[in-house]
């Protein structure tokens, strides 16, 4: 028995330093030695969890259950692996079943509130997890559940409260730090909300700093004819956006590289003074700074965003090209659109509008889709109308050279909270951003007046969450001086 625990302890060091095939082939032995050792499970299969292997995960769950069918914890594993596959009916079955066992479980709890998070019922997920906290509220992933919830629905004070406990029960619960960035930056404590979005690289499904051999630039002063990397970090829309600051940082007298995503090289490489690269991965720097961080370097203030001093430009030839590739309308005028994003992108939901909200437009104007990829249920609604026009499937659309001189083509841009508004921001293209109620930190809360990141831009946010119908009769009120 001594050597079993030894083995377990020695496989538990390996779990913790996340040294998985080690402590997998522990474990592994240990089960075939021992198979009706209940414990040795509970090792087990977080290690193949860890590493996706969830059909093997999932048949050493089943075996755990079928071990002892009086415990919950292999429906409650069963549950957690369906849910990673994203099952999510399933993992709502599986712990709707645990809790038959234990009515008290707090894992089976929060695991359903977890899973109706992710489907967006967000009224049983609260109830869930205040249900938890009756067994134990000395857990910080609850507070953060319901801080994230509010967050999102945009009710940042309340949020603020919660994650502010999370934070109080375990200070190093960062996923609470980053969300409670967000809230300060959303109610423009930028002081506050800038120095905690630097947790973002600390969450739990965040990506590594890349150039972590590089030192990080920890300060704008004295960076005169220093090498400087600034590197994309998240959408295309975001690398637009707080470019300003690139170019912010070589009127301070950096000598800086810009990477940015593939589709943005030629189209910045015109608009910069710098190099433009999509991999400065063989260079040699003094120091390197994620582009999302230069605003908390340059300690920027909600009423004195960095001010475009200088619009984007598009290729003269590229716009005659996309002229005369477009079917653009003489009778109507035609407006450029963006309806949905990344279908991984977190707030995704919330942001997309379905395309039949915009088939009253099509009366008087052309529509054009910017935008490579759209929802099967847009591309029916495509089949209804030869006044939308989708660009996505177009051979010729390559770039963001391209997808400027589509802009500079069109009338006007009218766009969810994606890379398009961000470009046509940058362009001073006439603008219109339709915003969800909660929106991204950037637009700022409802109730404070939100910061002019683009001069041209019209902002019609929602007055009540999901309801797009009221947000495009007001656009339409905003057209009416086009007709």
């Amino acid at each position: 028995m001594t050597e079993v625990l030894e083995q377990i302890k020695k496989g538990i060091n390996c779990l913790k330093n996340k040294d998985y095939l080690n402590a997998e082939d522990i474990f592994l032995g240990l089960v075939r030695r021992y198979p009706a050792n209940l414990n040795i499970y509970t090792y087990l299969i977080p290690v193949l969890i860890e590493q996706k292997k969830f059909k093997d995960a999932l048949k050493f769950s089943e075996r755990l259950f079928n071990l002892n069918k009086n415990s919950e914890l292999g429906l409650i594993y069963m549950g957690i692996i369906n849910y990673s596959l994203k099952k999510f009916s399933a993992a709502l079955d599986f712990f709707e079943r645990s809790l038959l066992i234990n009515p008290k479980n707090y894992d089976g709890l929060v695991n359903i509130g977890v899973t109706y998070r992710k489907l967006g019922d967000y009224k049983k997920a609260i109830y869930y997890f205040k249900e938890s906290l009756k067994i134990n509220n000395n857990r910080s992933v609850v507070f953060y559940n319901l801080g994230s919830i509010n967050e999102v629905e945009g009710n940042y004070e309340e949020a603020i409260l919660f994650l502010n406990k999370a934070i109080s029960i375990d200070p190093k619960e960062y996923d609470s730090i980053h969300a409670l960035s967000l809230c300060q930056l959303s109610m423009q404590n930028y002081k506050d909300g800038l120095k905690n979005y630097e947790y973002r690289w600390l969450t739990r499904n965040s990506t590594k700093k890349r150039y972590q051999n590089i030192a990080s630039l920890d300060s704008i002063n004295s960076v005169t004819g220093k090498n400087i990397l600034v590197w994309y970090e998240q959408g295309l829309g975001d690398t637009i956006q707080f470019s300003r600051y690139v170019n912010l940082l070589i009127k301070s007298g950096a000598q800086v590289t810009f990477e940015v995503q593939k589709p943005l090289i030629a189209f910045l490489k015109r608009q910069f003074n710098c190099e433009i690269t999509g991999d400065a991965s063989k260079n040699n720097f003094d120091f390197q700074c994620p582009v999302m961080s230069l605003p908390y370097l340059f300690d920027i203030k909600a009423n004195d965003i960095q001010s475009l001093n200088q619009y984007f430009k598009s290729d003269n030839e590229k716009v005659s090209l996309w002229r005369n590739i477009l079917s653009l309308s003489k009778d109507k005028k035609n407006i450029g659109i963006a309806i949905s994003g990344n279908v991984n992108q977190i707030n995704e939901n919330r942001r997309k509008i379905d395309l039949k909200h915009f088939l009253p437009l099509t009366k008087y104007f052309r529509l054009f889709i910017i935008q490579k990829d759209i929802y099967e249920d847009d591309k029916k609604i495509l089949k209804k109308t030869n006044d939308i026009v989708y660009l996505g499937d177009n051979s010729q659309w390559n770039d963001f050279e391209d997808t400027s001189a589509i802009v500079q083509n069109m009338d006007l841009v009218v766009s969810i909270d994606t890379s398009l508004i961000h470009l046509a921001g940058s362009m001073n293209k006439k603008t219109y951003l339709l915003l969800s109620k909660a929106a991204d930190w950037r637009w700022s809360s409802e109730d404070f007046n939100t910061p002019q990141w683009y001069k041209n831009m019209i902002i019609i946010r929602q007055k009540k969450r999901n309801n797009w119908e009221d947000v495009i009769l007001r656009l339409q009120g905003e057209l009416n001086y086009l007709l």
